[in-house]
């Protein structure tokens, strides 16, 4: 009896498949929140990596690295604005997913923490941030690879910049559009 016991224990991580891809996309709304005399400058995409495991009864474990350039500028600056204002934000999100059954496409739900830490920008009140994240899609499994289109919510537990002024400050909501692509 112990015997099956413990082969039903070890059953389960034994059937997790682990994949590995990138994933990118695009943000619906701005990162930093700027009034005049600033203006956002943040880049419209994200990309980094991504590794799946994929566990028994549609669950899965997902861990992302991305990044995008974000920051702000002075309005009316001349020269353009320098490299000064403009920095680098790197997440990683940690998600607990449920695939639902499916044919041709598997809808997902997922929901988990993620870690955000930003370099390089004057004015910086907080460079690391700690968010909670929603997230739906699809996923597509063709031969050897595996397309998810998602819509991810993050609410960040704090603002990265704020001058006294009110001018400059940032989104605790982001709201993107991803598609990760994995092997």
């Amino acid at each position: 009896m112990r015997t099956l016991l413990l082969c039903l224990a070890l059953a389960a991580p034994l059937s997790a498949q682990l994949h590995l891809g990138f994933k990118g996309g695009v943000p619906f709304n701005d990162a930093v929140k700027t009034t005049n005399p600033f203006r956002s400058e943040f880049a419209r995409w994200t990309l980094g990596g991504v590794a799946e495991l994929d566990l028994p009864a549609g669950l899965g474990l997902e861990l992302d690295m991305l990044y995008r350039r974000t920051g702000y500028s002075l309005q009316n600056a001349e020269p353009a604005p320098g490299p000064d204002s403009i920095g680098n934000s790197w997440e990683f999100p940690l998600l607990l997913k449920y695939k639902f059954p499916g044919i041709l496409a598997r809808p997902y739900l997922a929901g988990g923490a993620s870690f955000r830490k930003i370099t390089d920008i004057p004015n910086l009140r907080e460079s690391g941030a700690r968010g909670l994240v929603l997230a739906t899609g699809l996923r597509f499994d063709a031969a050897l690879l595996r397309i998810s289109p998602e819509i991810r919510y993050t609410r960040w537990n704090n603002e990265a910049f704020r001058v006294s002024s009110g001018a400059l400050g940032s989104s605790r909501n982001q709201i993107e559009l991803l598609v990760g692509i994995t092997f």
